[in-house]
């Protein structure tokens, strides 16, 4: 995947500049999930002991650190929506020229339907890895959320951290195994198949006199049929096996929130936590399964878009002939 991501940058440049605007967006994520866990536990405190100033101090400092972090946020996205849409348009530039540099005999090797599917579908399932949502970027932050909550899991209570990992890491395993490691393969024979739709649909429309001639109309529409439904079909595969990943995380973050509130209730009954930190631990618990779930989505997609990638080095590696 490394390998095919650094053919694609090759093509383009500006990996320097993605760099450091995917490392000014890091902070947001950890940085968030902490004043909402501090916010909580301080608050929680406050109403426990009745002190209504330090409630109102909790509140403040918790909407100023929001507008800050969200102002920061929003400037780093708006910066970095306008580097993506130049290095799409790079991308497409480069892609088209290069087509365009073939000589004739290497564009008959191929059916119009497969060239219109290189420029267009293939170019935008390879540009989705920095101009949707949940792919690249969006690994990147979830990764740092995930590290930065595990660290403060483990040292506020290697209790509540282990029974996270317990029932985060068979969702994780699952996850990889069963959803993400097939989706470049299944995302490859749908992009394999829009490619033969698009030809079909290509004759139906410029054999159109010839088919009248021949009465042969029927055949190329069965035929288009044919390639359509066979699309459908290779999609359907797609998304269940995405709905497959989606379906996880609710059944083990139910059950991992029950075994935490169960034993976080038996060490407060004993005096050795307080409930605003039980809130706190939830809270990082919380963003710990966020950014988990967003990781897997973001490599789930990723992989589905590697088809895409792997298809525009296929096309800017051919040849132009002398």
């Amino acid at each position: 995947m490394m390998r095919g991501l650094k053919k694609l940058f090759d093509i383009t440049g500006m990996f320097r500049r993605f760099v450091i605007l995917t490392l000014l967006r890091l902070p947001f994520d950890p940085f968030y999930n902490i004043i909402h866990a501090l916010f909580l536990k301080h608050a929680f405190d406050a109403v426990n002991d009745t002190d209504k100033s330090a409630l109102a101090t909790a509140c403040a400092l918790f909407g100023v650190g929001s507008i800050l972090l969200f102002l920061n946020n929003g400037t780093v996205w708006t910066i970095y929506s306008a580097f993506v849409a130049r290095w799409t348009a790079a991308l497409r530039r480069k892609l088209f020229r290069h087509i365009s540099s073939l000589s004739l005999k290497q564009m008959e090797e191929r059916t119009a339907g497969e060239w219109i599917t290189r420029l267009n579908a293939d170019l935008r399932a390879a540009a989705a890895v920095l101009d949707q949502p949940i792919h690249l970027p969006h690994a990147a932050v979830s990764l740092a959320n995930i590290c930065v909550s595990s660290i403060i899991l483990a040292s506020a209570s290697p209790m509540m951290f282990g029974l996270v990992i317990l029932f985060a890491a068979p969702h994780l395993l699952i996850s990889q195994l069963a959803v993400v490691r097939p989706m470049t393969r299944l995302a490859a024979d749908v992009q394999e198949a829009m490619a033969e739709n698009a030809s079909d649909m290509d004759t139906v429309i410029a054999c159109a006199d010839t088919a009248l001639v021949y009465d042969a109309q029927g055949f190329l529409l069965e035929r288009f049929e044919k390639s359509s439904l066979n699309v459908m079909r290779k999609s359907m595969r797609l998304h269940r096996r995405r709905a497959l990943g989606n379906g996880l995380i609710p059944l083990m973050g139910i059950s991992g929130y029950l075994a935490m509130l169960l034993a976080g209730g038996s060490r407060i009954a004993g005096g050795a936590m307080a409930f605003g930190s039980l809130i706190a631990v939830l809270q990082y618990r919380v963003g710990f399964l966020k950014s988990l779930n967003m990781f897997l989505n973001s490599m789930t997609n990723i992989k589905t878009a590697m088809a895409g990638v792997k298809r525009v080095c296929e096309t800017m590696s051919i040849v132009p002939e002398e």
